[in-house]
This record gives structure tokens, C-alpha cells and sequence, in this order.
């Protein structure tokens, strides 16, 4: 992968960054602060990638200050998160729906104060991490690729519903942001089932948002024993859809692609 590539994609995912987050900024948009942290996401896979298969190291260090802004935001997003599942759940509960949405407002209001600080950041943070890219060779990341579908094929062998179920989420999207940056590496040299991919780690997405939901629940301060329950119960049938996913891991995630058998 040539340099220019390297730059004309992180340029284009940079640019949506920024945009997602002065959207956020003018309006106080939910939608754009999910998307802005969507997009630091997609920009970490991508430096992930760069620095594990090249000498360019530094780049994860340099992209500090945005993940730092990343987790402000999050703070906010978590707040609006319990505000929905109170509402999808049916719990009404006043003075949590207060505190929830008054981490929301006084977040909001904050992250505005820090505007100038954290578009300087973003902006030194481009500069540096620009500056260090270089050239990668393409057959340094199919061997990445295949190295990593084989360490997650290896954790779920056995499934065990733990942080290293939802660490095996994180590879997986680390791979599946990049394939159409790495595309053209893994063309003739690996199958890549992006379909199978997402459906999976999507399907491990919901056992996580359903396993922080029932910690939500059942804190002192809701203490819903009837909601939890039903979580737990939702979960239990989530469970059994990953584990069906995830038997033969390797198999179906070098398969050639057939969309619908993963819908």
C-alpha cells in the first residue's frame, strides 16, 4: 500500500471525524456525537493496523488527544444510552431520568467550554500522525489479517461469555473498519467475509449492550429485579445466536461472501 493511499484515506475519514463533531458542537445532536465517536473508532482500527504491520510506530501515541475527547464524549453518550434503555424497558423512575439527563446538559456544555482546546488538539494530533505514515507491503497485511482470524477462531472455540468475548468484538471490527483499505492486499491472497463479520460481532455487540444494561438495572439506584430478569432472559437467546455463529469461525470468515445466510 503506497503512502498516498495511506493519506487520501485517512484524510477522508478525518474529515467526516471533524465534521460529525462541529456538527455536534452547533447543535447538541446525539446523532452526531454517536457518529463522531464512530468515526475515532474506524480511525484507531486504521492506525491499529498501519502501526502492527509497519515500523511506523508512534501513531496510537499521537492519536492520544483525540481518544481523551473520545472519552469526554462518551460520558455524555452513556448518559443518553441509559435514558433510551429506560425507555425501551418501560422504567419510570424520576430521579434517574433527572440525573441522566443532567450529565447530558452540564456534559454538553463542558465539551462546548473545551471547543477551541479540542479542535487544536485534533488538528496537532493530524499533523503528527501524518507525517509518520509510509509505505506498507500488502503481504505484511494479509499475513496480519490471517493471523488475527486465526487468534479469534482460536478464543471461540470454546465460547465463554467474558471481557475476552468482547475483546474478540474489538479484532473483529478492527478488520472488518479496514477491509476496504486493505482490500486490495487480501485480493488472491485471502477470502474475507465482511457479512459474517459484522453479523458476528454485531450479534456480540448486543450480548454486551444487554450484559451493561442489566448492571444499569440492577444498581442500588434502580434496583429493577423484573427488568433484569428480562434481560437475562433476551440475552440467554443472544447467546445461543453466537454461539451457532461462531461454530467453524475460520471456515465462514474465509468463505466467499453470501449476504443473505447471515441475515
Amino acid at each position: 500500500m503506497k503512502k498516498k493511499e495511506e493519506i487520501k484515506y485517512l484524510d477522508k475519514e478525518w474529515k467526516k471525524m471533524h465534521a460529525h463533531l462541529e456538527a455536534f458542537l452547533a447543535s447538541g445532536d446525539q446523532e452526531e456525537l454517536h457518529q463522531f465517536r464512530v468515526q475515532i473508532k474506524k480511525l484507531n482500527a486504521m492506525l491499529t493496523l498501519f502501526e502492527r504491520v509497519s515500523r511506523q510506530h508512534g501513531l496510537l501515541k499521537n492519536f492520544k488527544p483525540v481518544k481523551k475527547i473520545f472519552k469526554r464524549a462518551g460520558q455524555i453518550r452513556d448518559a443518553h444510552t441509559n435514558l433510551q434503555l429506560s425507555a425501551r424497558f418501560g422504567v419510570k423512575n424520576n430521579a434517574f431520568q433527572a440525573s441522566q439527563q443532567q450529565i447530558i446538559e452540564q456534559g454538553t456544555s463542558d465539551f462546548r467550554q473545551k471547543e477551541e482546546k479540542y479542535l487544536k488538539n485534533i488538528k496537532a494530533s493530524y499533523k503528527h500522525i501524518k507525517k509518520q505514515l509510509g509505505r506498507i507491503d500488502d503481504n505484511a497485511i494479509a499475513a496480519y489479517y490471517k493471523t488475527q482470524l486465526e487468534q479469534i477462531a482460536e478464543a471461540l472455540e470454546t465460547p465463554k461469555f467474558t471481557d475476552e468475548m468482547h475483546d474478540n468484538r474489538k479484532l473483529i471490527k478492527i478488520l472488518v473498519y479496514n477491509h476496504k483499505l486493505a482490500n486490495k492486499a487480501l485480493d488472491g491472497a485471502l477470502h474475507f467475509n465482511t457479512d459474517y463479520l459484522d453479523a458476528l460481532q454485531s450479534r456480540l455487540g448486543e450480548w454486551h449492550d444487554n450484559v451493561v444494561a442489566a448492571q444499569l438495572f440492577a444498581s442500588p439506584e434502580l434496583n429493577d429485579k423484573p427488568v433484569v430478569t428480562l434481560i437475562n432472559k433476551i440475552n440467554a437467546g443472544v447467546k445461543r445466536a453466537i454461539k451457532s455463529l461462531a461454530t467453524d469461525f475460520m471456515k465462514k470468515a474465509t468463505a466467499v461472501e453470501v449476504a443473505a445466510k447471515f441475515n
